[in-house]
């Protein structure tokens, strides 16, 4: 049985139960004043009884009181039998009114009236009052009113499931849709959405699953960019390390001095993309450690200028060659809490990427800033360009695994990598315990700033 299915059915038994419910407690209710209402009437009838045989001895009539029974008879047919006993000294005298219905069980009551001017003369009645004939307009009234509940009741059921079959349809047209759109990303069909605007909890699923879609085909497109990325990572270098050995071989084969001297600059060039590889291979180990929570930083008081220094040497050949100017602004700073091995990559992965987007005739530098925060004194790093700079869409996703920006793809110096470079780097701050901000806009430079904590 499907959730509408389910929903209809519960929400209409509810419905008619409730009804069902609502209605007996109506008649219950009534019959409870009519009980009441049946007793008053009763009462009545014994006090107008009561009432005609005290006058009847007053008057010393006794014809009235039988001619008023009578009367009573007809207004009340409810009045069975009445019996009456007039005694006066030692004489008594008997009348009856009326005729007990064959088969009834009336309920009979007996009081007695006195004269009030001579003691010794009285009356004696016996009420016989037919229930039966006393509750049949109550009877026939509340089986006019059954059917009319009956008549609500079955109206009410067929709106009640209509209703219900629209609050089910509503509730459930969305679960169905994600449903499909579940089918179709399981059948590799990502990306898709759809449209449900609420503030209640489907709302809320709708969205939810509306992010993870987007986000799966996020991870596809990363995925994608990746596989491409890495195939290019290692074709590239191995293709150049196999095509150099062949002319190694050729040149020593030759064994010439000029062969000789190419064969050293092409072993240099192997030497080059194996760097290549292994600076890769290496990215993809820290990331595997930063994944399992395994990364660690030993934090030892460090030399902040002096590990800039050395990797703004380390570049200097290639920004040279480049046309790029690298300038290591950091004046005299008290040392710092870091791992200077992972300090030094972080600063190594950002220059290489301010040399990856500035065109020839710009600068690359650092700089340093000390500030306070919760009683802690801090340096903020920051690296900064005058290259192309990025637009908010990639500063979003910028610190994202096996990420990059779209201006990747606009022409870049070297090799374009693999998108781990950042996402390292944002790690390494974390594990100092340091924050990473971003400023750039676009054709006017970037500048990545990084927090160290001072040293005690």
């Amino acid at each position: 049985m499907t959730i509408r299915t389910r929903l209809i059915v519960s929400t209409f038994l509810l419905q008619v139960f409730s009804m069902a419910l609502l209605g007996w407690g109506v008649l219950a209710v009534r019959r409870q004043f009519q009980e009441r209402d049946m007793v008053q009437l009763a009462g009545t009838i014994e006090m107008s009884v009561e009432r005609a045989a005290s006058d009847s001895l007053i008057q010393k009539d006794d014809v009235a009181l039988l001619s008023y029974m009578k009367f009573l008879q007809v207004q009340y047919p409810a009045i069975a039998q009445t019996r009456i006993l007039w005694k006066n000294k030692e004489k008594e005298r008997t009348a009856s009114v009326g005729v007990v219905r064959f088969g009834s069980k009336p309920r009979v009551s007996r009081f007695t009236v006195s004269d009030p001017a001579d003691a010794q003369r009285s009356v004696e009645v016996d009420l016989a009052l037919d229930h039966e004939v006393l509750e049949a307009p109550f009877q026939d009234a509340n089986k006019r009113l059954a059917k009319i509940i009956l008549a609500v009741w079955g109206v009410t059921s067929l709106l009640g499931l209509l209703v219900a079959y629209l609050i089910a349809r509503g509730l459930t047209r969305p679960i169905v849709e994600l449903s499909r759109l579940a089918g179709e990303i399981g059948g590799g069909k990502l990306g898709g959405k759809l449209s449900w605007e609420s503030d209640d909890e489907l709302g809320g699923l709708v969205r939810a699953f509306n992010g993870m879609s987007g986000r799966l085909e996020e991870f596809d497109t990363i995925k994608r960019n990746f596989v491409s990325s890495v195939t290019h990572e290692l074709r590239s270098p191995l293709g150049a390390i196999e095509s150099f050995l062949q002319l190694i071989r050729e040149k020593v084969a030759a064994g010439t001095p000029e062969g000789y001297a190419q064969s050293k600059d092409f072993l240099e060039r192997i030497a080059v993309n194996v760097r290549r590889l292994s600076g890769f291979i290496n990215d993809l180990l820290d990331v595997a450690k930063i994944e399992k929570g395994k990364m660690e930083c030993v934090l030892r008081p460090m030399e902040l200028p002096v590990v800039a220094n050395e990797v703004c040497q380390f570049f200097e050949a290639k920004a040279l060659q480049q046309g790029i100017a690298i300038q290591n602004r950091l004046a005299a700073l008290p040392p710092v809490l870091g791992d200077a091995d992972r300090v030094r990559q972080v600063l190594v992965n950002l220059i290489a990427n301010g040399l990856k987007f500035t065109k020839s005739g710009g600068q690359i530098w650092i700089t340093g800033e000390q500030f306070r925060d919760g009683g802690a004194r801090w340096i903020e790093v920051t690296v900064g360009d005058t290259g192309r700079g990025m637009d908010e869409t990639d500063r979003a996703s910028l610190f994202q695994p096996f990420t990059q920006g779209r201006n990747i793809s606009e022409g870049t110096a070297g090799h374009k990598g693999t998108g781990l470079g950042l996402y390292i780097v944002k790690s390494i701050v974390d594990q100092h315990g340091g924050k990473i901000e971003v400023k750039s806009v676009p054709g006017q430079g970037t500048r990545i700033s990084f927090s160290l904590k001072v040293a005690a």
